[in-house]
């Protein structure tokens, strides 16, 4: 068994009424007006080669089995405003 490390790192420019907040279940999540948001990894697959592939996650075994392999996983949302 190997132990596989993921760094992934996002950017997104977001209106200004959107909050990261503490949701009662623990976590960061945007809120966004009267829904709550968490930002997850999400596998998809292709069997393509081709350069424009579809990626999709209706592989749902194939989802599952790397969804289970994940064995922690941690984000941090931060908001910083501009000038």
């Amino acid at each position: 068994m190997k132990k596989l490390h993921i760094k992934i790192t996002a950017e997104m420019d977001i209106p200004d009424d959107w909050e990261v907040v503490e949701h009662p279940a623990g976590i960061q999540v945007l809120k966004i007006g009267d829904k709550f948001v968490d930002i997850d990894i999400a596998p998809v697959a292709t069997t393509s080669l081709e350069e424009d592939a579809t990626w999709t996650d209706k592989d749902e075994g194939l989802i599952n089995m790397v969804l289970e392999a994940l064995t922690e996983m941690d984000s941090e949302l931060t908001i910083q405003l501009r000038h």
